[in-house]
């Protein structure tokens, strides 16, 4: 279509469904990408930041369960006594909440770690890392919702380019079918080649735009 502008630009109800399909065809692409986004590398953060969390909450939590058998403290030993295996197997939001205990129960006892080289900073570090945890935690589901959510409105938008196309342009054409017989020759076999492939097709795809 572009290498004949001259042909069909003095034709405003042509000029018009071309400036639609185009705009049509550039949400199709858009929804598309955003269908095919990848959610692995979303997976590996929230994997890598869960490593960095439970670490963080065993360093922790194995001085101030060192400090409870030192003072003879049977709560504050059971509040703390963890290993990676159980923190491993507990949900995002159980361990979120585990990190947290922890970080208030360190709070309580500061003093005393003080001997165990455990720091506000520290405490403050596992918070920071809660926060972060919080934030990927359900990373992968989210991005897995979005691309549904492009999925159902890809449909729709193919089928605005598809309705541009049949219900407009392919009629607006026929007024060159005599006058440039070249030019509308070209155009209907394009279109051809178009609706097979759309057939063919098992899911919905973009249409691609008008002959060039």
């Amino acid at each position: 279509m572009n290498k004949n502008l001259t042909i069909w630009t003095g034709n405003k109800a042509v000029t018009d469904t071309v400036a639609g399909l185009n705009a049509a065809l550039g949400k199709v692409g858009d929804k598309a990408q955003q269908q095919e986004a990848p959610i692995v590398g979303e997976e590996e953060k929230k994997v890598l930041v869960r490593h960095d969390y439970e670490d963080e909450i065993m360093r922790i939590a194995g001085q101030l369960c060192s400090l409870a058998d030192k003072i003879g403290d049977t709560n504050l030993g059971a509040q703390t006594e963890l290993t990676l295996a159980q923190l491993d197997k507990l949900s995002v939001d159980i361990l979120e909440a585990t990190g947290k205990r922890i970080s208030g129960v360190a709070t309580a006892n500061l003093a005393a770690l003080v001997d165990y080289n455990i720091t506000q900073a520290d405490i403050t570090a596992l918070d920071a890392l809660t926060d972060q945890f919080h934030g990927v935690k359900t990373a992968p589901r989210k991005a897995i919702a979005t691309r549904a959510g492009q999925t159902k409105t890809l449909p729709p938008a193919v089928k605005s380019v598809t309705s541009l196309l049949r219900n407009h342009l392919d009629k607006q054409m026929l007024m060159f079918k005599k006058s440039n017989p070249e030019f509308y020759a070209g155009y209907a076999s394009a279109r051809v080649i178009m609706d097979r492939g759309s057939r063919k097709s098992s899911s919905p795809a973009p249409a691609p735009a008008p002959a060039k």
